[in-house]
């Protein structure tokens, strides 16, 4: 793995001068690729170019134009409510398969068309004016197995981006796959960067990150997460005998490790419906941080359309000490009581109990889904109730593509200072 990682970063990227971003030098990518393509001459299963005209001609291009509007309004004396409206897009490309090879990339693009944030309260997640190239990767596969390593956009439980905001985060990483074993994927690899969503981001959970300190309003850049980057093992079941689990394993080198695993169950009656459980634990470096565990049970069950669900989650520890580590990146709420506005991340709070009770509806285009989650946090004041509705809707004829969406929150905190609501619009146009 490790000449692999050496062998991109040291000839396709380039520092450029005065910045900590990686360029990409397009000779040297080119060389690379060309050389592996020659080199392979194994008849890799689902190719679908015989050469590299093919191999870019028959590639696929894609994309969405986006216009956002979210809105906040807080309870706390002296506090200012804030609005924002960015409009903007993305595009991607990849190629087809030649060889067994494929590369990808992505463009995002962002103007801030309208703004009223006295206190800053959208700079570290939507006020951000300008492009970013999110992905830009090489991907190969033979057989069961295949490797991607670049920039690219990643989802798991300990490592996830998130898509919540209008530039949506992307991890430099490397990868490998496999799926030799029937219903099982298997998958390990390294993140050595992360991208948020603007260059005034900051996260206290992921403090490792060497994230930007003097952020000028643009989109978020690649930032080194600590001084050795993240490794991780990953395994995943589909459904088997009425079972499916997954299994990650993450550890930010000096910092912390972690360990997540879940268990879901499908009950073998007549209604739709199942039961799952939940477990994170994670041991940080520092031996002054409290190492604790988080346990999670979960129910739904699904008719006419409609389904409805409750959880529980569970911190041990006490009032006071570390938070369970959740995962890198804004995405990494994998938690059962996950929200909306916080994402749920008062749930990782050392000797919290939170629950969840909610419904959902989809049919025909339309989905929504309304969510009442309690956190008791054993701190005073700090104990929270949050209100979640969701609303998405796909339209037709004419006006096919476009996707219409509508988040609103409001937060009862028990300091009831920190009260306040959530807006979140949205409109997109994907090609």
């Amino acid at each position: 793995m490790e000449w692999i990682i050496r062998l991109i970063n040291n000839f396709v990227f380039q520092k450029n001068d005065g910045n900590t971003m990686n360029k990409i030098n397009k000779n040297r990518l080119a060389i690379v690729i060309t050389g592996l393509i020659g080199f392979s001459n194994i008849a890799v299963a689902d190719d679908n170019a015989s050469n590299i005209k093919e191999w870019f001609g028959s590639g696929d291009v894609g994309g969405a134009l986006k216009s956002y509007y979210f809105s906040q309004t807080f309870d706390g004396k002296g506090k200012s409510d804030s609005q924002i409206l960015v409009n903007g897009g993305n595009i991607n490309f990849s190629t087809s398969v030649l060889n067994g090879f494929k590369i990808g990339g992505e463009f995002q693009g962002a103007y801030v068309t309208s703004i009223y944030d006295d206190d800053g309260k959208t700079a570290g997640n939507m006020d951000a004016e300008g492009a970013v190239l999110s992905e830009s990767y090489l991907q190969y596969t033979f057989d069961n197995t295949s490797f991607k390593g670049g920039r690219q956009h990643f989802s798991s439980p300990l490592i996830a981006n998130s898509g919540s905001r209008f530039i949506k985060e992307s991890f430099e990483m490397y990868q490998i796959r496999n799926a030799s074993i029937e219903d099982i994927q298997v998958s390990a690899g390294f993140v050595s960067k992360y991208q948020t969503r603007t260059d005034k981001s900051y996260y206290g959970d992921n403090a490792f990150v060497r994230y930007e300190e003097n952020g000028t309003g643009r989109p978020g850049d690649f930032y080194d997460i600590g001084e050795d980057g993240m490794w991780f093992a990953q395994l995943a079941s589909s459904y088997h005998q009425g079972f499916k689990i997954q299994a990650q394993y993450a550890n930010v080198v000096d910092e912390v490790q972690a360990v997540y695993a879940d268990i879901e169950y499908t009950l073998p009656i007549d209604l739709k419906s199942y039961v799952a459980t939940q477990y994170y634990t994670s041991s940080w470096d520092d031996s002054s941080l409290a190492s604790n565990d988080l346990y999670g049970v979960k129910f739904g069950a699904s008719k006419y359309h409609f389904d409805i669900f409750a959880a529980y989650t569970t911190v041990s520890g006490i009032s006071g000490e570390s938070r369970v580590f959740r995962g890198l990146g804004q995405g990494a709420y994998y938690q059962y009581t996950s929200t909306t506005k916080t994402a749920g991340v008062y749930a990782f709070e050392a000797g919290t109990d939170s629950f969840q009770i909610g419904v959902g509806y989809k049919n025909d285009g339309l989905s929504g889904k309304l969510r009442y989650t309690s956190f008791d946090n054993p701190a005073l004041g700090k104990d929270l109730d949050e209100w979640t509705i969701n609303f998405l809707y796909g339209l037709d004829g004419e006006l096919d593509n476009f996707v219409v969406s509508v988040d609103f929150s409001i937060l009862d905190f028990e300091d009831n200072e920190k009260d306040a609501t959530d807006l979140r619009t949205r409109l997109i146009y994907k090609f």
